[in-house]
């Protein structure tokens, strides 16, 4: 027998072995604590998630151990550096956002590799995103801002709830899409920026529909249009910005993920699990005073999601000329 030949025979028995030991592994899945990482500190809205998430999958798994661990620092790359180190039999995973797709783009070098260092495991939930202004702005509508923006000599500022995330490369897509002039003004946390947003020292914000909607209400602040391709909950007259640029669509997310290399079957389960708690009436009602979309997805539609919008962020940030650290 050619040696070739001997070593696929060889490699295609050592892969039939593990066969049942896999099987084994997903049928006495979990036999131990499952910990899920979580990029933020604690009270968050995204930790608030992985608890309601984590006790839900417990009474799912009969009252087995599962346990959220905080692991905030350096925009979420210690956490998610954490999740791609962990032993990739499932009993560790973690919270993905935003920032795991956008980093790839404005960092030289991580110490993880986003496309080949974790697994997907399904979608939690979306969260819209708002243009909003000042009150006494003097544009009111997505085409008044662009008219304000060309015929100012100096850039329009806006801001968002922190430097390089969502928000600030939403208001650099817009600069493109619409030819106009902006600048990002930085802020740590929604909480800072809005407050000089509606104190009139910065005209406009890329926020989370659900931090910004309050102060709609009340007048201190004007909805000028949501980002994503849905219409705004509780403001579904307001225009998206895709109306005007098509395929426009921001929207801030929480996915659950893992170390690369869990065993397929035991994948499986875990997508299966964590999608059947997400889509169950007890999670929407436990989650729905934080403005958040339950949706759950297959490993691999969220590995499909995850490649778009990872390329989406890298030209948008190589177009803003946002230099990479």
């Amino acid at each position: 027998m050619p040696a070739v030949r001997r070593l696929l025979c060889a490699l295609a028995l050592a892969a039939c072995a593990s066969l049942p030991a896999a099987a084994q592994d997903a049928a006495d899945f979990p036999s131990s604590p499952v910990k899920i990482i979580v990029p933020f500190a604690a009270g968050g809205p995204t930790d608030v998630v992985a608890r309601i998430l984590a006790e839900l999958l417990s009474e799912r798994w009969g009252g087995k151990s599962v346990v959220v661990e905080d692991r905030p620092g350096a925009g979420t790359i210690v956490a998610t550096a954490a999740i791609a180190k962990a032993t990739p039999d499932g009993y560790t995973i973690g919270i993905a956002t935003n920032s795991f797709l956008i980093n790839p783009a404005i960092h030289l070098k991580l110490p993880y590799d986003t496309q080949a260092d974790f697994a997907s495991i399904s979608m939690i939930a979306t969260q819209p995103v708002a243009l909003v202004a000042n009150a006494a702005f003097p544009a009111s509508t997505l085409a008044e801002v662009i008219e304000v923006a060309k015929r100012s000599a100096e850039p329009l500022n806006y801001t968002s709830p922190g430097p390089r995330g969502v928000g600030h490369l939403a208001g650099e897509m817009l600069k493109q899409r619409a030819g106009i002039n902006m600048q990002h003004i930085s802020y740590n946390g929604s909480a800072p920026a809005l407050n000089d947003v509606i104190g009139g020292r910065v005209p406009l914000m890329f926020d989370i529909w659900h931090s910004a909607r309050r102060y709609v209400d009340t007048g201190q602040l004007k909805l000028i249009a949501g980002a994503g391709l849905d219409p705004l909950p509780g403001a579904e007259h307001a225009p998206t910005i895709a109306q005007t640029f098509a395929g426009f669509n921001v929207v801030a997310f929480n996915a659950m993920i893992g170390p690369a290399g869990i065993p397929p079957p035991v994948l499986d389960k875990l997508s299966t699990y964590v999608g059947a708690v997400i889509d169950s009436p007890e999670f929407a009602a436990r989650t729905r005073s934080l403005g958040i979309e339950a949706k759950s997805t297959t490993s691999h539609q969220l590995d499909a999601w995850f490649a778009k919008e990872m390329a989406k962020w890298a030209e948008i940030a190589r177009e803003a000329n946002i230099k990479p650290e």
